[in-house]
């Protein structure tokens, strides 16, 4: 039945001419297929509106959100790629060393069908493969070759235009160092595997299977000291140099650096020199340092007091050899001149009231005999006179740093049990304990006590009022070695130690510089012994770490008679 314009519009209604031409043709059929038709179109436009919402909000999460957790969310990240090797971490958690995922490029060389051309093509995206290598591998009859290890995400994407269906992807793993050189030679390195081959990564390898390591060093204190060693290198003109922050009362060691050194992250920097740890890997002679040992071997035998005093005017001769002062006194000089005015004499004539087989056992007590067990699989031997050449010339070499050598980390670790109470303490890189476990008593607690204080009287007799550290009470002792080449003592040529600790009321760090051939300048007044470059450097490490460390200047450290007429004597011969 056909219906017309009249059957939609009330009666009495104008009927618009459009839709009286638009029923005058329409039948009921053909109205319902055009409804139809309508409604099609409606839902096709509805579903093509969803899938541009879908397009449109997938753009957003790739474009917007994933840039954002890709560039200012890293532990988004790294909760999404568990790796193998876990970090190395500081005492306050900052990252030393970390793995990160990395892409191996493979390839099944029996899918090659054109070596030679995809050799070539493969060269040219990867520029520092060479092309025989590359081609020797893709013409090997085995089933499996790597042709790149630990691929950039560039040279990934280089690849992966190539469109070589026989080129086979794998994870992996490569260490990388934050701090850069920062913490060079005790981190160490691991191979192209991912396996520690040096330092702490050797050390640690099974550890870090399982879980993070944590340090004992501090990343502000190793930055600080690394800084003032470097401007001490530079500007004393020094072929190298080492520095060490360790904590006297638990052998933590809070900063160790060895200059010239390397940036672990780039395989190929570094000469020996550079990747030389000379802080636990270098056996030295140390000079006048070894003094401080030798003074507390005559206390702690009871064979001198700290009130007597010795004929430090004229040189000592044994065998053919005559022992003499460097810039002497030439005076009588009590045992806490002897010190402060670094007498060779006056060592050697403390040496002899012990006798040479107790300086000996002396010094064995301090474990300067033997390589330091420590966590660093790169350890020193130490050198000493062995059996009955330990005697006369050599004992009285051995009283003011010649003829014995050990490594710094022997030295600071000797001078922490002296002013902490007596206690030897097996330095130590990880925080919360000793893995040797080696704890014992050297000294007694008195002797300790008298070191402390002729510590402090070497440092501050003479010091300026205005330098930094007057008020952190620090104590301590040069040395000045010359050094050895084939063998032979070289001419005018020294290895400059400080090694001091602070505050001597209280002690808590040892602090030690050595720097190697160290050039006489014209702000040192030509000098090139420690007391113009190796002090300095070290006194500027104290005056940037005590604040850090939380040390409080002092007002005053009162002082004993002992010490207080050892100063009064040594400034009016100064006057003279």
């Amino acid at each position: 039945m056909r219906r017309s314009a009249h059957d939609f519009y009330p009666a009495g209604v104008e009927i618009p001419q459009q839709s009286l031409d638009r029923y005058r043709c329409v039948d009921a059929a053909t109205k319902n297929v055009l409804l139809t038709a309508r409604r099609r179109i409606v839902v096709i436009m509805a579903a093509l509106v969803v899938c541009f919402a879908v397009i449109i909000g997938r753009l957003f999460q790739l474009t917007i959100v994933d840039y954002h957790v890709r560039n200012f969310k890293p532990s988004v990240l790294r909760t999404q790629y568990e790796t193998a090797r876990k970090n190395i971490v500081d005492r306050n958690g900052i990252v030393l060393a970390t793995s990160l995922p990395t892409v191996d490029l493979s390839v099944n060389p029996r899918l090659v069908k054109n070596p030679a051309e995809a050799a070539r093509r493969l060269v040219e995206v990867l520029p520092d493969l060479e092309y025989d290598d590359v081609y020797d591998k893709l013409s090997s009859p085995a089933s499996f070759k790597y042709i790149k290890r630990n691929l950039t995400p560039k040279e990934r994407n280089s690849v992966n235009w190539l469109g070589y269906y026989f080129l086979q992807e794998t994870k992996g793993e490569k260490r990388a160092y934050p701090q850069g050189r920062l913490f060079a030679h005790i981190l160490g390195a691991t191979d192209i595997d991912n396996h520690g081959i040096a330092g702490l990564e050797k050390s640690y390898e099974a550890a870090l299977q399982a879980g993070e390591v944590r340090l004992s060093l501090d990343t502000s204190v190793q930055e600080m000291t690394r800084q003032a060693l470097q401007q001490g290198v530079q500007k004393y003109q020094a072929a190298g140099g080492l520095g060490i922050v360790m904590d006297v009362r638990n052998g933590e060691v809070l900063a160790l650096v060895s200059l010239p050194d390397y940036d672990p992250n780039l395989a190929a920097d570094g000469d020996e020199a550079a990747r030389f740890n000379k802080a636990v890997l270098g056996t030295y002679e140390f000079g006048s340092v070894f003094k401080l040992f030798n003074t507390a071997m005559g206390l702690d035998y009871k064979d001198i007091r700290v009130g007597d005093r010795f004929d430090a005017s004229q040189p000592i001769r044994i065998g053919r050899k005559d022992i003499e002062d460097y810039r002497g006194e030439n005076r009588m000089l009590s045992v806490a001149e002897i010190l402060m005015h670094s007498s060779n004499i006056g060592s050697v004539l403390i040496a002899q009231k012990s006798g040479w087989e107790k300086q000996r056992d002396f010094l064995k007590r301090f474990g300067f005999f033997e390589r330091l067990p420590i966590q660093l699989p790169e350890r020193g031997w130490t050198q000493y006179p062995q059996g009955k050449r330990w005697a006369d010339i050599t004992s009285a070499n051995v009283a003011f740093g010649y003829g014995i050598s050990v490594t710094p980390l022997h030295l600071i670790a000797g001078v922490a049990a002296l002013v902490n109470g007596g206690y030897y303490r097996v330095p130590t890189f990880i925080r919360g304990g000793n893995d040797a476990g080696i704890e014992y008593q050297v000294i007694q607690p008195e002797t300790s006590e008298a070191m402390r204080r002729m510590m402090w009287a070497v440092i501050n007799w003479d010091i300026k009022a205005k330098d930094p550290v007057t008020g952190y009470a620090v104590g301590g002792k040069t040395g000045s070695a010359n050094l050895l080449e084939n063998g032979k003592y070289v001419r005018g040529a020294l290895r400059t130690t400080f090694v001091g600790a602070f505050p001597m009321d209280h002690p808590r760090y040892a602090v030690l510089v050595t720097l190697e051939d160290p050039k006489r300048i014209k702000e040192t007044w030509m000098f090139n012994t420690a007391g113009w470059n190796a002090k300095p450097v070290g006194m500027s490490i104290i005056a940037q770490i005590a604040p850090y460390l939380g040390v409080a200047p002092r007002e005053r450290w009162e002082q004993p008679a002992y010490i207080q007429q050892a100063i009064e004597e040594s400034l009016q011969h100064k006057k003279r």
